[in-house]
């Protein structure tokens, strides 16, 4: 989900050795480090998702079937020409955007048909702190900003069931990077990182002072039946980041009936 800490996972991943790309999108004051973000890639999640009718910040369902037709294909064929050309020369690479998750089943035909090795890394922020950001940023009602969080995390998320997958809290990183850059390389089973590279990410890279909000898991207002499966699935992706449980057929189970949940609301 957007505002969640993303751009810093995605330079921790850069410190781990991943390559992401050469053409990133500029900072801006909102993000003043950078958001990691390939420019190409996130132009064309922005034209999957204008072919779906929808912006970024849009909470309609997609339906699956929406992935079909002719200009899902050639849009699909763009993005696998573009992964061959720039990327999968790499011997690791990977790419962040937070589109991607809504995305998700685009994607996993795309990175199949091209022949990746693929894996995911899911970055998790208090959907509290999310509300707030974007308050701030377009001012937009907790309310709002809980389904838009639960209409990006929840409904493709199975998608990866299959794959390898690792869930990085944003605050659990900002608290002990060198600990969680160490959990995402097991994880993914990385090479052996460069000390140095890690040195700098924690120590020049980071900033606590661009994290301004800090929320517990009672903060996420539940009053709402939005509010309740929010902090329902929230709380089972805390979990996962804290290794308190995994990813097995019990979570993915859970996670079906989260998903249900959402579509009967």
């Amino acid at each position: 989900m957007h505002r969640s800490g993303t751009s810093a996972v995605a330079r921790g991943l850069a410190a781990l050795g991943v390559y992401l790309g050469d053409d990133f999108l500029a900072a801006q004051p909102e993000n003043p480090t950078g958001y990691w973000e390939d420019r190409r890639i996130v132009e064309l999640n922005e034209r999957v998702l204008a072919t779906l009718r929808l912006r970024w910040d849009g909470a309609r369902p997609i339906d699956l079937r929406e992935f079909a037709g002719w200009q899902m294909w050639r849009l699909r064929r763009e993005a696998i020409r573009d992964l061959r050309r720039r990327f999968l020369p790499h011997p690791i690479w990977g790419f962040k955007d937070p589109r991607t998750i809504r995305l998700l089943p685009f994607w996993r035909r795309v990175l199949g048909e091209a022949g990746a090795d693929d894996a995911y890394l899911l970055v998790i922020r208090n959907p509290a702190s999310i509300a707030a950001s974007l308050h701030v940023r377009q001012g937009t009602d907790a309310e709002t900003a809980q389904r838009l969080w639960l209409i990006n995390m929840v409904p493709f998320l199975h998608e990866v069931a299959d794959r390898p997958l690792v869930v990085v809290d944003y605050d659990a990183l900002m608290r002990d990077p060198r600990e969680q850059l160490e959990r995402i390389a097991q994880r993914l089973q990385l090479p052996r990182a460069d000390d140095a590279e890690i040195d700098r990410f924690a120590n020049e890279f980071l900033n606590a002072g661009l994290r301004h909000t800090v929320f517990s898991l009672s903060d996420i207002d539940a009053r709402t039946e939005a509010g309740r499966l929010t902090r329902t699935a929230f709380f089972s992706l805390a979990e996962l980041a804290n290794d308190r449980s995994v990813p097995d057929a019990s979570f993915w189970q859970t996670w079906r009936d989260i998903a249900s949940r959402l579509r009967s609301g």
